[in-house]
């Protein structure tokens, strides 16, 4: 993988000796202008640019990275571990990288740091780059570039232009003597941006002298207060409110709101549900609805229905949330509260909005709310609970014989599977049936890197997940397109020797491509392979594997390993591919 960009004459060595500066010519060849190091100059106090970025992601307090490494991204990498103790999480392609590093930020609640190479390191990571934006999770990419005098160099190409159509924030590092000034605007830009950044470092700078930094500050200020006339208007909705919902997202997640919300749900009588990424926010709330919108059941986009206000705290209200209008009525009033001004009526208008972070505006609601003197809004019918009784799913048993039905193999899981356990599931029809029946303690043990909507996230997911929390069994539930797509990253489970469990739903097809063109009449041949040996596959990367047809197959070899985890292990399960979920029709409702 180490595609070196060969600089003439340059020693990458580093000798441990007293900081060197090299001085440097242009020479030309028949392949372009080159950069020679003629000799050296001894610079008291300053070490190399990669030497003071490490310094200083150490300084801010970075003690695991994740890493492809290439000559680009070598050194910085390197220093981070032998110089400053981080502990470095290896991938075999840099989506997965960038996945594992997005996927550990938001369990840890913690900046996200990653490495790649030069050229085609940042382009391979190019899908895991824009799920990151799309989630909003604050996150260092750092890339090395040719240098800057390798002007025809076959892996020079515009980095930042393809970054910044990503959406990520760019800081580039021009001179060595700015490094660690550089990198500290970077941090703190993906941290008040809430967004991936990148840092990117051509391979020439790097090696120039940088001072390091006496001490380094992140520098970025807490979250203000919500205006108080914001506030007033969203608390004259709610007092006019008779059934009003409390909707928490990822950003209420990230604030940490779910405490306050379930109190603001108490004092005004109000359901409580949740966005798909912020699954878990209110578990084993009694008045919890569960997942909101196109994930919920029948009877639950029923209720939800009823609302006649919806408080939204940093959910986006796309048609994914909303059930294209099913589950929160187009007609309904919202009052949306997030952090960022430019989410406000993205994708539907509010009747009000409240800028700031979701736990500090419940709170500050909770001041001007009055407290009732008896239970309302849906809490005065104590006949909707339980809430979770009759949801109304189709109960389709499927065709008997070699396949397991989907629905039968996760409620398995459910009732298999230990209380402290992380869910990461990845994209495709099977996704219908995990979210449908398992269940997890809090949001931070449910990791949904779905923002981009994209098959082959699961398996790099999962493993920032386990890195993140491993106290938790991480569950990886991915389909047999996306584990073909990942399966490289079988080789990064193996490697791990964590105990994560990997199901991989095999029905031999992109099956949400069967169900949505099947039942129109058009042919699907292009877009069915037949199961493939995912347990063999395993099986040959060390991982120990159990092929499951049907759920009784669940016992044995796996029931054995569940009682006491040790390293991963893989369900090879061949899913009944006749089986359609009833939700498939408004999964690709509107472009999906």
């Amino acid at each position: 993988m180490l595609l070196h960009t060969l600089v003439k004459g340059r020693q990458w060595v580093d000798s441990g000796r007293s900081p060197r500066r090299p001085a440097r010519r242009r020479s030309s060849s028949a392949r372009g202008h080159e950069e020679t190091v003629v000799g050296d100059a001894e610079q008291s106090g300053t070490v190399p640019a990669y030497e003071a970025v490490a310094a200083t992601l150490a300084g801010l307090g970075v003690d695991t990275a994740f890493g492809l490494l290439g000559s680009g991204n070598f050194h910085i990498a390197e220093r981070l571990v032998s110089r400053h103790g981080v502990t470095h999480h290896a991938a075999r392609h840099e989506t997965a990288v960038v996945v594992m590093a997005d996927a550990w930020a938001r369990v840890t609640g913690r900046m996200g740091v990653c490495s790649v190479h030069q050229g085609p390191g940042l382009t391979n990571a190019l899908t895991g780059l824009v799920e990151a934006v799309r989630a909003r999770t604050p996150m260092l990419v750092i890339a090395g570039e040719v240098a800057t005098t390798a002007t025809h160099a076959n892996q020079r190409f515009g980095s930042e232009a393809l970054a910044t159509a990503a959406g990520a924030g760019v800081v580039r590092v021009e001179r060595g003597a700015t490094a660690v000034r550089e990198t500290l605007r970077a941090w703190r830009q993906a941290a008040a941006e809430r967004r991936p950044v990148l840092l990117a470092l051509p391979v020439d700078v790097q090696v120039e002298r940088c001072e390091l930094p006496p001490s380094v500050d992140e520098g970025v200020p807490p979250a203000g207060p919500p205006a108080a006339d914001a506030l007033g208007r969203a608390a004259a909705l709610l007092a006019s409110a008779q059934r009003p919902l409390v909707l928490g997202g990822l950003g209420a997640v990230r604030a940490d709101a779910g405490p306050a919300l379930r109190r603001l749900a108490d004092r005004t009588g109000a359901l409580l549900a949740t966005t798909a990424q912020a699954h878990g926010l209110f578990a084993d709330d009694p008045w919890s609805v569960g997942l909101c919108g196109g994930f919920a059941s029948p009877r639950v986009r029923g209720l939800l229905s009823q609302a006649d206000l919806v408080l939204a705290f940093g959910a986006s209200l796309n048609h994914w949330t909303t059930g294209h209008g099913e589950a929160i009525h187009r007609a309904t009033p919202v009052v949306q509260c997030d952090v960022d001004p430019a989410a406000f009526g993205r994708h539907r208008p509010a009747a009000a909005v409240v800028l700031g972070d979701a736990r500090t505006t419940a709170e500050a609601l909770l001041q001007v709310v009055p407290e009732p003197s008896s239970p309302g809004g849906f809490r005065a019918d104590a006949s909707l609970l339980p809430l979770a009784a009759s949801p109304g799913w189709d109960q389709s048993p499927g065709v008997p014989g070699d396949h397991v039905h989907p629905g039968a193999l996760m409620e398995a899981l459910e009732q298999l599977l230990p209380p402290q356990r992380a869910i990461a599931p990845d994209s495709g029809h099977f996704i219908w049936y995990a979210m449908r029946h398992l269940t997890v303690p809090d949001a931070s043990a449910f990791v949904f890197t779905q923002s981009f909507q994209s098959v082959g996230l699961g398996l790099a997911t999962a493993l920032g997940a386990s890195i993140a929390r491993p106290d938790r069994l991480t569950v990886a539930v991915v389909g047999d397109g996306g584990a073909a797509m990942s399966l490289g990253e079988l080789d990064t489970v193996s490697r791990s020797g964590r105990p994560l469990l990997v199901v991989v739903m095999d029905d031999g097809a992109y099956g949400a491509e069967v169900h949505h063109f099947g039942p129109e009449g058009e042919p699907v041949d292009l877009v069915q392979f037949g199961t493939r040996d995912f347990a063999g596959i395993a099986a040959a990367l060390g991982i120990p594997a159990q092929t499951v047809r049907s759920v009784q197959d669940l016992e044995g070899s796996f029931a054995r390993w569940l009682g006491r985890p040790s390293g991963p292990f893989l369900l090879d399960c061949k899913i009944d591919p006749t089986v359609r979920s009833e939700q498939a029709d408004l999964a690709l409702r509107g472009g999906g």
